[in-house]
């Protein structure tokens, strides 16, 4: 039997409207993220979709599918800045060691697995991240999400995988570094000048370590200590992005990351620099020992990425290497690369104004360098200016996001920041958001000259020096040669 309700108009009125806002409500949280994008953020960029499993694990999904691949990445959350400088490359080591094989495969039976269905895998260990990489053709998601679990929870880590990985991490790094080599270096020398600057601007952050970065009291028992540690459900995220089906793909996922065993997850204290004190000038101690050229500029400590300032930062950024560029190589030819590097983590960042000159043309070309940051920080930047740097900023992000692998890559990245705010920050709007007034304010507070260290990365020798050094070397031991075999020559004078 059916049953009839009668509505007053009013009320069906009420009715109809909350019908209506429900509606709405619905359709704006599934198309926010697009409509919101700016017109110059990549389409899509910051539309996924967002889910956790059972045991903590995160799982962002984005499907694209104008192209037939499929690009898997595995956050996890714990990298050099986790751990003080003589085990500071521990889970750079875990990392080589999840690639050495498993139960089933050797090493190079993984390696011909993943070539032979067409992909290609990697992994990096940064400052505060470890990130694996899969990138495979699109009709093989079952054999990429597979063997990045087997290696995350089958991996041998045995004795002698452990000392094969040990001789890589220090040919990575620039060989195994000699007692001696150590010695001299934690007494400052061979230590250059943008290390020592590093050190003065970041008091107590292990960013830059006193002595060589080694490998060698790490033992096997480190790594375990740091898989046990790092290596759980909620201090973990897997990002799959491009050619697939959700339904199975999102069961194959909780058949094999969502059976990892609840862990608690590691409380991160990540370090946060002190105070500079000093800003005095800075040169290598025989570093770099011989060459014919310098390379010289200014570094600043800036904040992290969760500043707001990071934004004017970035324009900052591009203005000044775009500008040195022009002044000091096309309008006066004293630098082959002039820039700007920037590096960000989550507490602190720094940023260094360089350029590589010849030795004669070094107080020329600070003086371009000094006159750029002050003509900024004095100035600030006019909206014509600003804008156009903005632009080239925006065009370049544009054209930065086009394959699986590169939105795959950027979600990695960034993802500690989804992790707090519940979504992928739209960079774009907040780069076109930037006013003058935001340019002048940042310039003034972190890029005054008096807030940075000076450069000087001067050879102690060129090589004319070297040369004619040598030649003296060479006349002085011809001379004792040919003293000491003319003093054995001449006769012996007979005593009296």
């Amino acid at each position: 039997m059916k049953r009839f309700f009668r509505f007053s108009n009013q009320q069906t009125e009420l009715h109809w409207r909350a019908l209506l806002r429900a509606c709405l409500l619905q359709v704006l949280i599934v198309v926010t993220p697009a409509a919101i994008a700016s017109q110059y953020s990549p389409p899509g960029l910051y539309d996924v979709e967002h889910l956790t499993l059972d045991n903590g694990m995160d799982v962002i999904f984005k499907q694209r599918s104008g192209a037939h691949t499929l690009s898997v990445r595995l956050w996890v959350g714990v990298g050099m800045q986790d751990f003080e400088c003589e085990h500071q490359e521990t889970p750079h080591f875990l990392e080589h060691l999840l690639f050495t094989g498993t139960s089933r495969y050797s090493e190079a039976e993984l390696e011909h697995l993943v070539a032979d269905h067409g992909g290609s895998w990697n992994a990096y260990t940064g400052n505060e991240e470890t990130v694996y990489q899969m990138d495979i053709y699109s009709r093989y998601p079952d054999l990429a999400i597979n063997t990045l679990y087997e290696i995350l929870t089958d991996s041998i880590i045995s004795d002698e995988n452990v000392e094969t990985s040990r001789d890589i991490i220090h040919r990575e790094v620039g060989g195994k570094p000699s007692k001696i080599r150590q010695w001299f270096r934690l007494r400052g020398f061979g230590v250059n000048g943008t290390e020592k600057a590093v050190l003065k601007l970041l008091p107590g952050v292990d960013y830059v370590c006193e002595g060589l970065r080694t490998a060698d009291h790490i033992t096997r028992q480190d790594i375990i200590d740091t898989y046990d540690r790092y290596y759980v459900p909620e201090n973990m995220a897997l990002i799959v992005v491009g050619d697939f089906e959700r339904e199975p793909i999102m069961e194959l996922i909780k058949n094999t990351f969502g059976r990892i065993q609840v862990t608690p997850s590691p409380e991160r204290v990540l370090p946060s620099p002190g105070v500079a004190e000093d800003y005095e000038q800075e040169t290598g101690t025989l570093s770099p020992l011989l060459s014919n050229d310098a390379v010289i500029g200014v570094m600043y400590a800036i904040p992290g990425f969760w500043s707001e300032d990071i934004f004017p930062l970035m324009i900052i950024e591009h203005y000044l290497d775009f500008k040195l560029g022009e002044e000091i190589r096309i309008k006066r030819g004293l630098s082959y690369s002039p820039g700007v590097w920037r590096e960000t983590l989550s507490k602190f960042g720094l940023i260094s104004i360089y350029a590589d000159v010849n030795i004669d043309d070094i107080e020329e070309t600070m003086g371009v360098i000094r006159s750029e940051i002050k003509k900024l920080v004095d100035e600030s930047m006019d909206s014509e200016l600003l804008e156009k740097s903005k632009m080239k900023i925006l065009l370049q992000n544009v054209q930065g996001y086009e394959s699986n692998s590169q939105f795959a890559d950027y979600y990695a990245s960034d993802y500690v920041y989804f992790k707090e705010k519940g979504n992928f920050q739209d960079v774009e709007a907040k780069i076109e958001a930037v006013t003058p007034e935001d340019i002048a304010r940042v310039a003034d507070k972190y890029l005054s000259l008096h807030k940075g260290v000076v450069i000087y990365e001067t050879p102690t020798l060129t090589t004319t020096q070297f040369y004619v050094l040598m030649t003296i070397i060479v006349v002085i031991l011809l001379s004792l040669v040919l003293y000491l075999y003319l003093k054995s020559r001449s006769p012996t004078r007979p005593r009296s």
